[in-house]
């Protein structure tokens, strides 16, 4: 019998696995319980119990479906992500105010033009009112006083 090969019976024998570890250091604490241990071989028991208590959480996020390399690759995605928002932001930023900039300078050029245009009017017209012109039905002559 060949089992299907997109990752269903992976997770599977992951879960039976698991919940074998699981039951059977449960199994371990309940015959500790009812049966004490001899003292000449408390340590190996206790060293024993212990290697299989240390997996017991990599077990239950087995048997609950999460895995310790997924949560790491996730964590990591996350933090890329986080640099590279924290990156395009100080960009916006930068070009808002680059964009600022550039408006202030084209309202300071505009009000200078602005002033340079009147102050050519005014003088066009001081110019033309400081003049003595005289015509008559063919030429028209100004002299300036």
């Amino acid at each position: 019998m060949k089992l299907p090969s997109n990752g269903v019976a992976k997770d599977i024998r992951h879960y039976s696995g698991a919940l074998l570890i699981f039951f059977f250091i449960v199994s371990l604490v309940v015959v500790f319980i009812q049966f004490p241990v001899l003292d000449s071989n408390k340590e190996v028991v206790m060293m024993l119990v212990g290697t299989l208590s240390a997996s017991l959480a990599m077990v239950v996020s087995t048997i609950v479906g999460s895995k310790p390399d997924d949560i790491n690759a996730l964590k990591a995605s996350i933090e890329k992500k986080d640099i590279t928002i924290q990156h395009l932001t100080k960009s916006k930023d930068d070009y808002e105010s680059i964009i600022i900039n550039l408006q202030k300078e084209i309202i300071k050029n505009q009000d200078n033009l602005f002033d340079k245009f009147m102050l050519k009017t005014a003088i066009d017209y001081d110019d033309r009112k400081n003049k003595n012109c005289s015509c008559d039905k063919e030429n028209c002559a100004c002299s300036n006083s």
